[in-house]
């Protein structure tokens, strides 16, 4: 109780006519501010959970991305292939001097001709580093016969290799 004399009437705990802190003791306040705020504990808990989710998604999109290009470079070696063997259908000969279109010039992978004569040829689309695709190789051969060689793979596979564990044969 408030001395006599002091502005205050007496009045029980809890009394609505006080303010909140005269009414309140200091342990019911610290009650009170502890609810106010973000802990330690939770701000710990939040930043390892979206540590977690991060190491989960950061992995996927790279994968997504890889796959993404190697659907580019396999696309524009196909499309060059189709364009020999229009060639080869009308002058009956593969042209060994092909320049491809500038439009293969934004692919991450370079297109050559090799071991080209006038009825057989090797198409390659090579990795480029500067994308992130050093180590991805891929040729067709004028029998439509394919290889590919990836960085997680340690030899030239029959097949063209799009992911790990998906081909296109």
């Amino acid at each position: 109780m408030p001395p006599v004399g002091s502005g205050f009437p007496p009045v029980a705990r809890g009394s609505p006519s006080l303010p909140p802190d005269v009414i309140l003791g200091s342990k019911e306040i610290m009650q009170m501010s502890k609810q106010a705020g973000v802990t330690l504990i939770e701000l710990l808990i939040v930043v390892v959970v979206v540590g977690i989710l991060t190491s989960i998604a950061v992995p996927a999109y790279t994968d997504h991305i890889v796959k993404g290009k190697i659907a580019q470079g396999v696309s524009a070696l196909s499309e060059s292939k189709v364009r020999m063997e229009q060639v080869f259908n009308s002058e009956r000969a593969y042209n060994c001097t092909v320049k491809f279109d500038p439009i293969f010039e934004g692919t991450p992978f370079d297109i050559a001709v090799s071991n080209c004569s006038a009825t057989t040829f090797t198409m390659t689309a090579t990795g480029k580093s500067a994308n992130g695709m050093s180590g991805y190789t891929y040729t067709i051969n004028q029998s439509g016969e394919k290889t590919s060689k990836t960085p997680s793979v340690s030899s030239a596979q029959a097949c063209w290799l799009m992911s790990k564990g998906a081909t296109s044969c």
